[in-house]
């Protein structure tokens, strides 16, 4: 099954929703569950590099309109080269990973076309279409021809995909639609009848779930759904959404604190520069190596390879960036933002990579950037915004050139 032949050919907001996935290693599927994957990208069982080639598998599947057999080659290149040893048949598992996440993807690309107000207001009505399949469902059948209001509260149980194979869809419709159609807008949404499920039941604790009948556990939400209301306004109670789409307007950056420029010595030898710098991370004194605990709890590899090339020769000297080594500690330590962002590198595949951002305070604008991705580490820029820069690169403003360095999806904020 190609992508073309379930939802025609795949469109940008499909394409925006995949990719601001963030990749989540689970030892079960039950391990994220419904909204959650609007923003994880998960296979069970699968973590490091097997679930990374895995993400850029399904993405080149969305945007390139691959066929599953297409897909099955790179699964089985994947388990070669990595050893996976996966659970479950392997036509089994291809078929899983590949069309639920093209058809979540399809519909949660389609919600966010929906959440469009001048479309919402040309066609304000929502209707339930059975896929077809040769073994239907019988609730899904029932549901077949349902027209309600779009913001009435049984889409966000019974929006498609509904359960596990499920190729049902859900279609805007306009009141001359609804009368060329002879279908006729529902007063009252179908009555829910919620049953009691478990989850989890292979291991030592299993969970029980409500779900509406004829919903398999982790369908019972609405694709997108979560994205789409982050954008819409609310009153101000608690913290805001921390997951941002970098196709929505950008929040305010947090208030940045001070940050003393403290330059590294320029006579110290790179092997000094580095310990200094592990010293100010780890914040013990000698350590050639241990696991670095980011602002979110992300465990991150830290030593001095971080500076040398795959041959071991020292770069950190490269371009005169070892001065503000002091900085880019800082800004690994205390960040003022953390964002996460997917980039194509030369190999062809995609890194996610995590930026550091902070925001320098002095007599001018400045920004350091740390990144950090599979791939290695770098600092993106690290000094002054100056006129000329600001120039440069084609910005108004200074503060216009530092929110651009703000990309993916924002996953940490510094509190106010």
């Amino acid at each position: 099954m190609a992508s073309a032949a379930y939802g025609s050919l795949p469109f940008a907001e499909q394409i925006d929703f995949f990719r601001q996935k963030v990749n989540i290693p689970t030892k079960a599927w039950t391990d994220i569950y419904t909204a959650e994957h609007d923003h994880a990208f998960m296979v069970a069982g699968a973590r490091g590099e097997v679930l990374t080639d895995m993400r850029a598998a399904v993405e080149r599947s969305i945007k390139e309109g691959s066929t599953l057999e297409e897909f099955r080659k790179e699964f089985d290149d994947i388990v070669a080269r990595t050893g996976w040893a996966y659970n479950g048949g392997r036509n089994w598992r291809t078929r899983v990973i590949y069309e639920t996440n093209l058809r979540q993807s399809y519909h949660a690309g389609r919600e966010a076309q929906m959440s469009d107000p001048a479309l919402r207001r040309a066609r304000p009505y929502g209707l339930y279409r059975h896929g077809g399949s040769a073994e239907p469902r019988p609730d899904h059948l029932d549901w077949d021809g349902i027209v309600l209001p779009l913001d009435d509260n049984w889409w966000d149980t019974h929006t498609p995909q509904n359960g596990w194979g499920c190729t049902c869809k859900k279609f805007m419709l306009s009141e001359r639609d609804v009368k060329r159609m002879g279908l006729k807008v529902r007063d009252k949404a179908p009555p829910i009848e919620w049953e009691g499920k478990t989850i989890r039941n292979r291991g030592p604790n299993p969970l029980p779930v409500q779900v509406p009948k004829g919903i398999d556990p982790g369908f019972e939400y609405r694709p997108g759904a979560s994205h789409i209301e982050a954008m819409t306004p609310r009153p101000i109670e608690g913290p805001p959404p921390v997951y941002v789409r970098a196709s929505m307007p950008k929040p305010p950056l947090p208030p940045s604190k001070p940050i003393e420029t403290q330059l590294m010595p320029a006579a110290a030898t790179e092997a000094e520069l580095a310990q200094r710098f592990l010293d100010e991370v780890g914040g013990v004194k000698g350590r050639e190596a241990f696991l670095f605990m980011d602002a979110t709890g992300e465990r991150l590899p830290i030593s001095a390879e971080m500076f040398k090339d795959h041959r071991g020769n020292w770069k950190i000297k490269k371009e005169g960036r070892h001065a503000y080594l002091h900085i880019l500690a800082e800004t690994l330590k205390d960040p003022d933002e953390i964002w996460l962002a997917w980039q194509d590198v030369k190999s062809g595949k995609a890194v996610l990579r995590r930026r550091y951002i902070r925001v320098l305070q002095g007599d001018q604008d400045g920004i350091a950037v740390f990144e950090i991705g599979r791939d290695g580490w770098r600092e993106i820029t690290i000094f002054h915004v100056t006129d000329e820069i600001v120039q440069r690169y084609g910005y108004k403003t200074a503060r216009e050139y530092i929110d651009a360095q703000r990309i993916g999806l924002r996953i940490y904020a510094r509190e106010e």
